[in-house]
């Protein structure tokens, strides 16, 4: 099991400490405050900042993916709305399936991936010209840039870089593709088998079914890679998932009315399968009436169940699962059905049978919503399925009509107005 950036993250927060104290040393009496103001350009150029950025890095990714994951898995019923629409709530439009290119409740998601992928690019680009720390430094800095990349990649209709024209959201699936393959040149351990499974998730988006499932047998199923979280007292480094649903002082979204009502390990359900646990106190409603419901069953997500908790970008189980959708693709739909079989005996639920094609690709599509589930990658799951119009069904729940209270369903996010409005090479609408 991998989770980089903790460690390394609170020793750059020491790091800033010390260095406070010895300039308080040094000052003697002379205790008049100074400050410094934004860091120059020419300090980044040193190696000894690189640390600090890369830290800058994941920390970004973390802030975007905090965003794009929480109002995706709303639009796909991963979670249904259960609070306010403020703070940590769910918009009406979010709630009712709804992705607006006028929404300005969109801009912080933009800003916040937009940024992620910036800084990830230009540091790499820096440490590219100015030469690296240590390899493994790079390799870090590619893996960060490359999992920016495909957060945008899997996440927006289309793509601006750095103030250009619009171009296909497959600009950023190729930029992923490219940083994850640089990153393998030198990539050794657990950098390697992240490099490998993020390559393999992004050549599933570009149909290179052949390239996806060689980087994914290379990785083993016990694999898996963390993008960090803390809890600080600071929104933008809390799991923002957690932090909306932790009861205290949010209860703004619920398990109810989803597929995974009853189905996943609960106190309602302990034969569950505990890849969707979750927790309910009978009584207990979401923190505001809601549009389509009133007050609604809090029944609260425990795959997060702190602020702490860290988002899982890649896993071996994902690889198993890209090998079973490349064996579907090639017709192979029986030795598909077995490996998810695989997957569900290891976490100990009853395995699953198909008779046709159809049946195996609805089971590979139910499969990835359960290995996958709030990891921000539904979304870019059903737009991909979508676009290629392959078999298989969705449940009830995760598609709009009465039932699931989704009037409409937005499998991708617009350039918001964020961006139309200051970038003249973008149109407004």
């Amino acid at each position: 099991m991998m989770r980089m950036g903790k460690g390394s993250g609170r020793g750059a927060r020491g790091l800033g400490v010390a260095a406070l104290g010895l300039a308080v040393v040094v000052a003697g009496c002379d205790f008049e405050v100074t400050n410094p103001g934004p860091i120059q350009e020419q300090f980044l150029e040193e190696t000894l900042a690189q640390p600090a950025v890369v830290n800058g890095m994941g920390r970004a990714l973390a802030q975007g993916l905090n965003w794009l994951a929480y109002t995706g898995a709303a639009v796909t019923r991963e979670i249904h709305p259960a609070g306010s629409t403020a703070a940590f709530g769910i918009s009406n439009e979010w709630s009712e399936g709804q992705l607006r290119i006028d929404d300005r409740d969109l801009n912080t998601h933009w800003n916040q991936s937009s940024r992620a992928r910036w800084l990830a690019e230009s540091g790499v680009a820096r440490m590219e010209r100015v030469g690296p720390a240590s390899p493994e430094l790079l390799v870090q800095a590619r893996l960060w840039a490359g999992y920016a990349n495909r957060l945008m990649g899997e996440h927006y209709c289309e793509a601006v870089i750095d103030g250009g024209a619009i171009q296909p959201r497959t600009e950023y699936l190729d930029r992923a593709e490219r940083y994850f393959t640089q990153a393998l040149e030198t990539a050794s351990g657990n950098l390697r088998l992240a490099a490998l499974a993020g390559r393999a998730s992004i050549r599933v988006h570009l149909g290179n079914w052949a390239g996806a499932a060689a980087d994914a047998a290379q990785v083993p199923t016990d694999f898996d890679y963390f993008v960090p979280y803390f809890s600080v007292g600071s929104d933008d480094q809390r799991n923002r998932i957690a932090w909306a649903g932790a009861g205290t002082p949010y209860r703004a979204h619920t398990l109810w009315n989803t597929q995974w009502e009853g189905v996943g390990l609960s106190n309602e359900n302990p034969e569950g399968d505990p890849r969707i646990p979750y927790s309910y106190t009978p009584g207990e409603t979401g923190d505001a009436a809601i549009q389509c419901c009133g007050r609604v069953p809090f029944k609260r997500q425990q795959k997060y169940p702190t602020d702490a908790s860290d988002i899982r970008l890649s896993s071996g189980r994902e690889m198993r699962l890209v090998e079973a959708e490349a064996q579907l693709v090639a017709g192979n739909w029986s030795e598909a059905v077995g490996i998810i079989n695989s997957l569900r005996t290891r976490a100990g639920v009853e395995g699953v049978t198909a008779s046709n094609s159809a049946e195996a690709w609805t089971l590979l599509k139910r499969e990835r919503a359960i290995e996958l589930w709030l990891e921000g990658r539904r979304i870019g799951d059903r737009f991909r399925w979508n676009a290629a119009g392959t078999p298989g069904d969705f449940h009830e729940l995760e598609l709009p009509g009465a039932s699931s209270n989704l009037t409409q369903q937005d499998f991708c996010f617009p350039i918001p107005p964020a961006e139309r409005e200051t970038n003249p090479n973008v149109p407004l609408g």
